[in-house]
């Protein structure tokens, strides 16, 4: 009787598994080319209009303000999703008028902020919708790259 249960619990664990493995690899990635670079060449002018009096030209930061292209950046969304860029950058900024920025210069400037931290362009734009954009994952280093 224990073997016959452990082998359904271990059943049930592989199966489990499995379903998780295929979940993942239908999310795509930053590194999959998640946007175009048309809208990546929107969201610099964006960026340049919304976004660059505090975070810098280059996206460098400064000492109070955090810097959108490298390390930091990277490895504070490692995990995470485009969605969750676009939400952070939607919900806090401009920092002196919040919530302001309509969801389509939000997503991209996101995908300005993903291209110049080197997550290459593809043939599809990034869509304002969350709930897509909650689909693209977010990975701090490119798959392979280790």
């Amino acid at each position: 009787m224990k073997t016959s249960l452990f082998a359904i619990v271990a059943a049930a664990a592989l199966l489990g598994a499995s379903g998780v493995v295929l979940a993942q690899s239908s999310t795509r990635s930053i590194w999959d080319g998640a946007y175009t670079t048309a809208q990546a060449a929107r969201g610099k002018v964006a960026y340049g209009n919304n976004c660059a009096r505090c975070h810098g030209s280059s996206l460098e930061g400064n000492d109070e303000i955090p810097a959108l292209q490298g390390a930091h950046l990277m490895v504070d969304f490692d995990g995470q999703t485009a969605g969750d860029l676009v939400h952070r950058i939607q919900t806090t900024m401009p920092m002196d008028n919040p919530g302001t920025l309509s969801m389509a210069t939000v997503t991209d400037i996101a995908t300005y902020i993903l291209q110049s931290n080197g997550a290459p362009a593809g043939n599809t734009e990034l869509p304002a919708d969350p709930s897509a954009q909650s689909l693209v994952g977010f990975q701090a280093v490119k798959p392979g790259s280790r």
